[in-house]
């Protein structure tokens, strides 16, 4: 056969390999895709298999990992619960060593093939099951199996559609390899030679194109999968790190997705919410907070606007008040990703500015109270003293009812001047040492002399001492013990108990009265320090406001609370 007959074959064989090693190329570079996206969604069914790990095990370590009482679906969160949901709980169990303590569903459950190291957790293939181990400090390990029926049917389908290309590009390999040296075998044996210098190409040409190409996809392969491999660490890494900073954040933050979804929580945020159900990856922010309304109106306005949003003073729970800051995420085309909120534990700031607002209102009604007194008192002094005069000239005034309730009235008036005017000076303290509980025996003395049978008056605590001003001391423990008994005076019936107790604690010293009256209502707890205010017909409302000037004088406070003894109770800080 000719040369020029042998032509056209040789341009078909060209344009044969040419062909297949493109079409190898493409093949190889679909079935790249492919198995990086088995990398990604096998990643993904382990991130999800680690969250919902990660949220049983903080729910059951909340109750100390003492087995579960009820069914399985009983620890399942409503992100589990829901239609299509990625990861399904299929087991949980807690081993001492390969041990089984306890399991729910009650059976048989193999122990991890590895045991954990200690608060160290992990992720285990078994077969078509997951399995997220936990190791305890105390040599116990927790283990939870979870099913991913969605991410079997899809690997499975990739698995096929990778197996069947990876068939298809080795088929064409072998093919083109066949058909060039069957090419070459049967120019050699007729003597042909491929055209070189006409500008075409020797089959050992081709085929050592064809190794390179192949070299080439190899390497290049292998540097995508490198560079991937780097990326992907660094992601990891970066997100360890976020995690890491808002784990360890003073401030407490809880991260939700754009549907209103948990989706991350740091122990501050815990402790600062206090909240009777764990917080678990995937809750709705509605059902999370739902004993935290101030906080959940902060999440619904940051919804709505899609701006931030700042709340001071938002009740969190019993005597604490939140700083509650709103924060929403955008991605880089500005696509909102969810929300971001901060939660600070501010109570003592804003119960220092209050304070300090008190203060300074105080210090203008003092002032202005001084002054009222001194031209009332001045006119006082004239009454009782003609009074007294009257009383001397016409001895039978003394029996006279009227004159009798005027000489009353005024000496009342002359001793609110007197509250009135303590409570507006500066009070100069003469200090000493204290004995809290003798000084709370001496006001029993003096309680049960006044009213014998009448009350039961009992002194507990601690020996305690602090250097105050004993005197005054004593007058801020009278106002609260004469309001005690006054409260108690308009319960009917019932023993009336009156209960005195100290105590150090810290720094400080505790000095409490408690009584077993009504107490004070809710609505008027905010105003019982506040002076000229008062729930008694006839009360001045200096008596509450003089003791809490006169322990704050000391360097402490007076504050309310309810007494076990079912009415108010006050308790004095004084420092030691």
């Amino acid at each position: 056969m000719s040369s020029s007959a042998l032509r056209p074959a040789k341009a078909a064989l060209v344009a044969l390999l040419a062909g297949g090693a493109l079409a190898a190329v493409l093949l190889g570079g679909h079935l790249f895709v492919i198995t990086q996206s088995m990398a990604g969604q096998r990643q993904l069914a382990e991130d999800q298999v680690l969250a919902q790990g990660r949220a049983l095990r903080q729910h059951l370590m909340a109750d100390g990992f003492r087995p579960p009482g009820g069914s399985i679906t009983a620890l399942e969160g409503p992100s589990l619960l829901q239609p299509g949901a990625l990861v399904h709980l299929r087991q949980v169990a807690l081993f001492f060593g390969t041990r089984a303590i306890w399991t729910l569903p009650p059976g048989t459950a193999s122990p991890p093939a590895e045991p954990p190291l200690a608060s160290a957790d992990a992720v285990e293939r078994s077969g078509p099951l997951w399995v997220y181990v936990y190791g305890l400090p105390d040599g116990r390990s927790f283990a939870a199996t979870f099913e991913l029926p969605l991410y079997t049917r899809r690997s499975g389908r990739m698995a096929l559609a990778a197996g069947l290309e990876a068939s298809a590009l080795l088929t064409l390999i072998l093919l083109l390899g066949y058909l060039a040296s069957r090419i070459y075998r049967r120019g050699r044996e007729e003597g042909a030679v491929l055209p070189g210098s006409e500008g075409g190409a020797s089959p050992q040409a081709m085929v050592a194109l064809f190794q390179q190409t192949l070299k080439e996809l190899r390497t290049r392969t292998e540097e995508m999968e490198e560079l991937h491999r780097r990326e992907r660490a660094r992601a990891e890494d970066v997100e360890r790190m976020a995690e890491a900073l808002c784990a360890n954040l003073e401030a407490g933050y809880l991260r939700f997705g754009e549907d209103g979804r948990l989706t991350g929580v740091n122990a501050a945020a815990r402790n600062l919410l206090r909240l009777q159900e764990v917080p678990r990856i995937g809750d709705r922010a509605d059902h999370l907070l739902k004993e935290r309304e101030g906080v959940l109106q902060v999440v619904e306005e940051v919804r709505s606007t899609r701006a931030l949003a700042l709340r001071e003073e938002v009740p969190g729970p019993p005597g604490i008040l939140l700083q509650v800051v709103g924060i929403p995420l955008f991605n880089l085309l500005h696509q909102l990703k969810g929300y971001l909120l901060l939660l600070r534990d501010q109570t003592g700031v804003y119960q220092m500015r209050r304070t300090l607002r008190e203060r300074e209102a105080l210090t203008r009604l003092g002032e202005v109270a001084a002054g009222v007194a001194h031209e009332v008192r001045n006119a006082l002094s004239t009454i009782s003293a003609r009074l007294r005069l009257l009383s001397q000239d016409v001895p039978s005034l003394d029996g006279n009812a009227s004159f009798r309730a005027l000489a009353e009235e005024a000496r009342s008036l002359e001793q609110v001047m007197q509250n009135l005017l303590f409570f507006a000076r500066p009070l100069p303290l003469e200090r000493e040492t204290v004995d809290l509980v003798a000084l709370l025996e001496e006001e029993r003395e003096a309680i049960e002399a006044a009213h014998v049978g009448e009350v039961q008056v009992r002194v507990e605590g601690e020996p305690v001492a602090v250097q105050a001003d004993r005197e005054a001391l004593a007058r801020a423990l009278r106002n609260l013990t004469r309001n005690a008994l006054e409260a108690m005076a308009e319960v009917q019936g019932g023993a009336k108990t009156l209960r005195l107790s100290c105590g150090p604690e810290e720094a400080l010293a505790r000095l409490r009265v408690e009584d077993s009256g009504p107490g004070i209502p809710e609505e008027a707890r905010e105003g019982a320090f506040t002076p000229f205010v008062s729930q008694k017909p006839g009360g001045t409302g200096l008596g509450l406001a003089i003791a809490r000037k006169i322990a704050r004088e000391h360097g402490g406070d007076l504050v309310y609370f309810e007494s076990a003894l079912g009415g108010a109770g006050f308790e004095v800080s004084l420092p030691r």
